[in-house]
């Protein structure tokens, strides 16, 4: 389970990341990847300012940021919720997390104007705000 962050923790991590991702787009103009698994696990691995890597700040903002369902996220949790086993559910709805995490992670990567950094703040602190209540069961 993810620790609580304060709010401005929350916005400090995504400014860290987002300082990151930016730096980024510079190196791998000229990088081919494979595939999408690779391209996510190139950006997870990347160092932030703060010492920490992409992956680590995206598990402690797990609870922060939004999901978004693709074809590839809403087969993992539908999988998950048809399963008896609870080993294989438990993993299969880690994997959904991943993959909505990293859907994040190109949102991020894609930001390209104030306006759709501002959206993502907001949406980040709603979020937040919002888990925060239904968590912990406690007032905002």
């Amino acid at each position: 389970m993810c620790v609580p962050i304060t709010e401005a923790e929350m916005i400090q991590s995504l400014y860290i990341m987002k300082e990151t991702l930016d730096k980024s787009k510079q190196i791998i103009q000229n990088i081919v990847f494979i595939n999408n698994e690779c391209f996510y696990s190139f950006l997870n691995q990347l160092s932030c300012s703060n010492g920490e890597t992409i992956g680590v700040i995206l598990n402690k903002l797990e609870h922060c940021i939004p999901f978004a369902l693709t074809d590839n996220s809403f087969s993992l949790f539908i999988s998950s919720c048809q399963s008896d086993d609870i080993e294989k559910m438990e993993a299969l709805r880690r994997g959904f997390i991943e993959s909505c995490k990293n859907d994040f992670l190109l949102h991020l990567f894609s930001i390209t104007n104030k306006i759709q950094w501002e959206h993502i703040l907001q949406t980040c602190k709603t979020l937040r705000k919002k888990n925060r209540t239904i968590l912990r069961k406690e007032p905002i």
